[in-house]
């Protein structure tokens, strides 16, 4: 991959190059304080309050603070990449601030959301105290990414964006094993990288991700139109520089006042809101519209190397992952085409998802020695099942050799 692109020094504060000492803090600091909604087992979008209330300012400012929340890496607590670049616009797609961050920057992937927590100034705009409507994440070099959530608040208004929309609307995307709180769900985290084809920036339309009653009752009369055909909305990109120019509600979007909260709900004319033309998802700079047949997306077997392909749907085919946690089945990535990630064995559906081909296998048990994925072995168990000295029958498929395995326990 490229050398970051060039850019001027940053105005907002930057993470330090190495992750600070560890420090106590409570598990994420969940609060209550944004509204925002998943997505539950049968992709109905659903409210869930949280908020990581050390990045909200305790008063209306003159700048945006963005925290962002990492998913899934090898190791929770190593570096889960190059710090991207984070640009803001308001209602009226005028230029807010942006994130520029050093050359080198990483952003550790750990729990400690005041690493990823980013104080842009309002440098572009002429009033200071206005409140970003627009965000955009961009990556441009290094390892891959996996966003969990985004939390943006200037103290006046403060919501919170959740992978599990991008992972609906057809992002690359994964399982994670960070919870919001003890209590409260692991959202699907989606990836942002530079390579094999997939999305390097994503935006959203910061009113839009409210999880109000009104607004998730509007999405719910066709969620796939009125979240996923809405490019200004919500979209990602695939080569969108973070000075590139997004598509804009036009004229701004009008919306119904939650009865519940007084935040915004349902669109008055819904309509409005969907694309009447195509975008090229495949734009640097300016996406324009393009009519007729869709420009084709890079698709992942153009980009990838021998090695890759050989890896599938997997980054690391020598890594498992084996969790106990609730909406951790196996099958979710099996079943997807859009998942990515490692192999994963869920002891609570008692499944073994193969991600280099998506193919998925019961777990060995008393009841069922062949045809089945040994967990303590790591291996698969053809037709003759293992014999008395230990040896395991294959399926004819290429064995694996896992170097490394992460656990994720239920709970905290």
């Amino acid at each position: 991959m490229g050398n970051v692109l060039g850019s001027p020094k940053g105005t907002a504060l930057e993470p330090r190059l190495e992750p600070d000492p560890i420090i106590p803090e409570p598990y994420l600091s969940p609060g209550n304080r944004t509204l925002g909604f998943l997505f539950d087992d049968h992709q109905k979008a659903y409210p869930i309050n949280w908020s990581w209330d050390m990045g909200i300012p305790d008063k209306h400012i003159d700048e945006t603070w963005v925290t962002i929340m990492l998913g899934s890496g090898l190791r929770l607590d190593g570096a889960g990449g190059k710090t991207p670049y984070v640009t803001l616009w308001d209602d009226e797609g005028k230029r807010v601030g942006q994130h520029w961050p050093a050359d080198d920057a990483q952003l550790w992937n750990n729990d400690k959301l005041s690493d990823k927590t980013f104080k842009i100034q309002h440098a572009h705009a002429r009033d200071k105290m206005v409140t970003a409507k627009y965000v955009m994440i961009s990556l441009f070099d290094g390892d891959g990414l996996c966003l969990s959530a985004v939390q943006v608040s200037n103290g006046l208004e403060s919501t919170t964006w959740y992978g599990d929309m991008g992972q609906y609307c057809g992002m690359q995307w994964y399982l994670s094993e960070r919870k919001l709180g003890h209590d409260l769900p692991a959202p699907k985290c989606v990836w942002l990288a530079t390579d094999l084809g997939y999305s390097s920036s994503l935006h959203w339309h910061v009113p839009d991700v409210y999880g109000t009653k009104s607004k998730l009752a509007g999405y719910l009369m066709d969620q796939q139109k009125y979240m996923c055909h809405s490019t200004p909305r919500f979209a990602e990109w695939r080569g969108l520089t973070a000075d590139g120019i997004i598509p804009f509600f036009r004229p701004v979007l009008q919306y119904e006042v939650d009865a519940e909260t007084g935040l915004p709900g349902r669109d008055k004319t819904p309509e409005d809101a969907v694309d009447k033309i195509q975008w090229n998802k495949n734009a640097n700079r300016f996406p324009s519209p393009h009519f007729g047949r869709s420009l084709p997306s890079t698709t992942q077997n153009e980009t990838q190397t021998s090695s890759s392909r050989k890896r599938g749907f997997n980054p690391n085919t020598g890594h498992l992952i084996i969790t106990e946690q609730e909406g951790h089945e196996a099958s979710l990535v099996c079943n997807s085409t859009t998942s990515y990630g490692w192999d994963v064995v869920s002891l609570r559906e008692r499944k073994y998802c193969d991600m280099t081909v998506r193919k998925l296998y019961h777990l060995c048990d008393s009841g069922r020695q062949e045809n089945c994925f040994d967990v303590d072995k790591e291996k698969l168990v053809g037709k003759g099942g293992i014999n008395a000295r230990g040896e395991v029958s294959l399926l004819g498929v290429p064995e694996k050799r896992y170097t490394s395995r992460t656990h994720w326990k239920d709970g905290v």
